[in-house]
């Protein structure tokens, strides 16, 4: 059906008919989310409180099930780094399958003529996950703090861009912000709200999953001591779910950069990203130079996801050693 759907739209100009189609998809999606809340949305899963507790732990696998994880992880590592070593070794040829030469043209090809592609897919990858971290956090807490008649329909609207593909997600923004009074196609703007609203759903997921493990008598205690409703939220929620906040700017980022189906439909002349670089190459024939496109993306990606977790790493430490001095 998304297939369908972004036919009825490229190849026949049928922006209603792609749009019926689309809209056809909320209706597993209504099933999915539905079915999940009843199954976990009772359930307690709170592990941090303010009283210490005894920890349980793990049942050991059987050594011949070690055995069997270690070869599965392994065959797919292996085929995983192969992808990756033919996608770094057609960046550095002429003509992928015919000439082979040695050549270092591609990627002086991608810095000299993608570098609005470059700067543009960073700048719109880092303010989206600014600003979809900031509303992670406070659409999870209120989700998973706060009592409101309203309270479901904002946790599925949260979930919606999420769980559609994203064709279909973006022949929505096309045929809702396509005409005046709000015209944001070909700006920054659109490209930004599509990111967010497609991909923080992650980070609400884990600010919930978080709060869900931390006992509200901790933020109770602080309000007994005279803290204001901000003072508690930013001193002792916010220090309890940095790592949930973090994991969701992580996978938000990664998929800001990589993202292609949702804004095949609203990249323009103005702004523009890698992975429409890429793939206009790849229909141009030009693999090499797609190539080149390609591992510069994984590079920054790579990045990213290393400082990311680096800085989860520091938080750990300095949490583990704070509270080691406490004791």
């Amino acid at each position: 059906m998304p297939t369908q759907a972004y036919l009825q739209i490229t190849g026949m100009f049928d922006l209603n008919g792609g749009s019926s189609l689309s809209f056809l998809l909320i209706i597993p999606a209504l099933f999915v989310f539905f079915f999940q809340q009843m199954l976990v949305g009772r359930k307690s899963y709170v592990t941090v409180s303010g009283k210490s507790a005894a920890q349980s732990k793990f049942i050991p696998l059987p050594k011949w099930m070690k055995i069997l994880c270690y070869c599965i992880a392994f065959i797919v590592i292996i085929f995983v780094i192969y992808l990756y070593f033919i996608i770094l070794a057609g960046s550095f040829v002429k003509v992928w399958g015919i000439d082979n030469t040695l050549t270092l043209q591609n990627y002086r090809y991608v810095f000299a003529n993608g570098k609005k592609a470059l700067s543009d897919t960073l700048t719109i990858a880092i303010i989206s996950t600014l600003l979809g971290a900031l509303l992670s956090v406070v659409i999870g807490y209120i989700i998973q703090r706060k009592e409101f008649p309203a309270k479901r329909l904002l946790d599925f609207s949260s979930l919606l861009n999420y769980a559609l593909p994203g064709t279909v997600v973006g022949i929505a923004y096309i045929a809702a912000f396509n005409k005046r009074p709000i015209l944001l196609t070909g700006t920054m703007t659109i490209l930004v709200a599509a990111y967010i609203f497609r991909y923080y759903a992650t980070g609400i997921r884990s600010v919930i999953a978080s709060l869900q493990q931390i006992d509200p008598s901790l933020e109770e205690a602080s309000a007994s001591l005279g803290a204001g409703a901000v003072r508690t939220f930013t001193h002792v929620t916010i220090p309890l779910i940095i790592p949930a906040i973090l994991t969701g700017m992580r996978y938000l980022f990664i998929h800001c950069m990589t993202a292609i189906s949702a804004t095949i439909f609203l990249v323009s002349a103005r702004w523009t990203l890698l992975t429409t670089r890429i793939l206009e190459s790849m229909t141009e024939l030009q693999f090499p130079q797609a190539s080149a496109f390609s591992i510069v993306l994984i590079i920054i990606v790579f990045a990213a996801d290393a400082l990311i977790a680096l800085c989860m790493k520091l938080y750990s430490m300095q949490f583990t050693k704070e509270a080691k001095q406490k004791l």
